[in-house]
């Protein structure tokens, strides 16, 4: 019973983008960013004649096997216009959702700002911005 009490509260956390202590602070990126990142402290690596550690071979691997979820900046102007919080433009850029009930069932803040047919106009111009940039 405790534990899904503490899943209904963490839930209507993240419902109001409550995410709490630890992320107060943080910047939400997407995996476009970390790869810009990750691409920055590779060219360092080389530079500066490091290895490179087991983590950042996987984490790089990842975002690069997700380019496909990559964020334009059309998209990301999108995103800024419907004032979307910064979570919930990475969380849409790194799940690309294609159903409003998925949309909101991966992201619960999503139904208090926005009806379900603005949900669906982002999830189409994800769909169609990436449709035209990868294929």
């Amino acid at each position: 019973m405790a534990f899904s009490l503490r899943l209904l509260l963490e839930s209507k956390g993240a419902a109001e983008l409550n995410l709490g202590d630890d992320f107060e602070n943080d910047t939400c990126l997407s995996n476009a960013e970390v790869a810009i990142i990750l691409d920055k402290q590779k060219v360092n690596y080389i530079e500066q004649k490091k290895m490179f550690t087991s983590m950042f071979k996987k984490t790089q691997s990842y975002v690069l096997e997700q380019k496909t979820q990559w964020p334009t900046k059309p998209l990301l102007s999108s995103f800024v216009i419907h004032q979307l919080e910064e979570f919930e433009i990475a969380s849409l850029s790194n799940l690309n959702p294609e159903e409003v009930e998925e949309a909101v069932a991966l992201i619960p803040s999503l139904p208090k700002h926005f009806t379900d047919h603005e949900i669906e106009e982002m999830l189409s111009l994800i769909s169609r911005l990436t449709a035209q940039i990868f294929h």
